[in-house]
């Protein structure tokens, strides 16, 4: 009986102590997810974009946005470079070369690069500079796009990026295009870019720069500007399936055709390119390091950025004309040691002028000059002398000649107190006299 009394007293208990409040178990789960807050930066600023994209950003539009997108995949890009080091894969061409491709999981990017091996050969003998390039492209796509017109127009603006027997450069919309002037052959540029953008503007980070690899004939045009390599033959399935959209900041991509080369892979149903989640494919998943270090702040497009000249304040945006004929402003000192216009009315309610007493209140008097210290607050005041009153009657200012005589003595006796108060520092002597009718 004793231990089932025991037993419905601790259900009891247990349906009256209440459960912990979800603030207190909060914490608790966000220990077990192991969150951490982020510090510093995780985006690049303008001076590392611009120094980061400088070896490719004068590529032609699709080659350009094929790179792009294939540098968010760092580890396909050098299974796709071993892959192409294998006996008889690099003599594969057209067709052949997309039945060859159709059996690998790469992305649809990276598959497009194939063709372009001097192109696969540069991203893989570059990693660190190849994963941070993915990185600013999935996190900052609009700034990688900004990036690549501003070293546009400084190419253009140094007179080495112009249409030539390979490419043809025309502006559409106020953006600089690029693109292969036979549409069936795709010319690689190469350059360095210390010359080819003229007066680098960030001298504390300079431009990355990569040798040209195998492949590319450098000749005098290198030297002072841009030189090209054999053509390569496009290869239709692979090629021209995604555009930059300059105007928009991000890639159109053509959905049946990438569908088409991502047989292995989930299909898309969006034709505007979204960056793969981060550690797929070998995307980090934090700022990588690299030729442009880590991340730093953006404090906004420098003045003298690429792409722009320096920006210039007017004047008169700085410097105010003065009011009616060459006259100073109203109230506001004309020069040094003048004093400015006063206000002809006198300030209204809320100054801080102190405001006038109500009526009936005692309004403190300040006493006059040379006059006896006034006596402490609250003290005793000594009885007024009661007023002198003539007697009436036909006689009644007979005898005044010797009253009148008396008062005059007290007042002149009552000035010399007076005078002797003022020399001595003291009030009234406590023995004068006062007359009392």
């Amino acid at each position: 009986m004793r231990g089932r009394a025991l037993r419905v007293l601790a259900l009891g208990m247990a349906f009256i102590l209440p459960l912990p409040p979800p603030w207190v178990l909060a914490p608790r789960t966000a220990m077990a997810q192991g969150t951490q807050p982020a510090s510093g930066p995780t985006t690049f600023n303008p001076e590392q974009l611009d120094a980061l994209l400088a070896p490719i950003a004068l590529y032609p539009d699709a080659l350009l946005t094929q790179i792009l997108m294939a540098c968010t995949f760092p580890l396909e890009i050098v299974e796709a470079s071993r892959w192409l080091e294998q006996p008889g894969n690099a003599e594969l061409q057209g067709d052949a070369l997309t039945q060859a491709l159709a059996s690998q999981s790469w992305d649809p990017s990276v598959k497009s690069l194939v063709p372009f091996p001097q192109v696969l050969s540069m991203l893989n003998s570059n990693l660190s500079w190849t994963q941070q390039v993915g990185y600013a492209f999935a996190t900052q796509q609009a700034d990688v796009m900004n990036s690549v017109q501003r070293l546009r127009a400084q190419a253009e603006q140094a007179g080495t990026l112009q249409s030539t027997a390979q490419q043809s450069v025309t502006s559409e919309q106020g953006a600089i295009v690029i693109q292969p002037a036979d549409p069936q052959v795709v010319y690689v540029p190469v350059y360095n870019p210390s010359v080819v953008y003229g007066a680098w503007p960030y001298p504390a980070l300079p431009p990355v720069y990569f040798p040209p690899p195998p492949g590319y004939v450098a000749a005098n045009a290198f030297v002072s500007g841009l030189a090209f390599a054999a053509g390569v033959a496009v290869v239709g399935s692979l090629w021209g399936w995604a555009q930059p959209s300059w105007y928009r900041g991000n890639v159109n991509v053509n959905v049946n055709r990438y569908n088409t080369i991502n047989v292995n892979r989930t299909a898309i149903q969006s034709n505007v390119w979204r960056a793969p989640p981060p550690g797929v494919g070998g995307r980090p998943v934090r700022p990588p390091s690299g030729p442009v270090g880590a991340p730093a702040r953006l404090n906004g497009l420098p003045p003298n950025a690429i792409g722009r000249q320096a920006v210039q304040v007017p004047s008169s945006l700085v410097s105010r004309p003065p009011a009616g004929n060459g006259a100073p402003p109203p109230n506001r000192p004309v020069g040094q040691g003048q004093v400015p216009n006063r206000p002809a009315t006198p300030p209204g309610p809320g100054t801080n002028r102190p405001a006038t007493p109500p009526a009936g209140a005692n309004r403190p008097v300040s006493p006059p000059a040379g006059a006896p210290r006034t006596p402490p607050q609250n003290a005793p005041r000594p009885a007024a002398p009661a007023r002198y009153t003539p007697p009436s009657g036909a006689f009644g200012g007979v005898n005044e000649g010797a009253r009148a005589a008396q008062y005059g003595n007290r007042g002149a006796q009552s000035r010399g107190v007076s005078q002797q108060g003022r020399a001595g520092g003291g009030g009234r002597p406590a023995g004068g006299a006062v007359y009392r009718r």
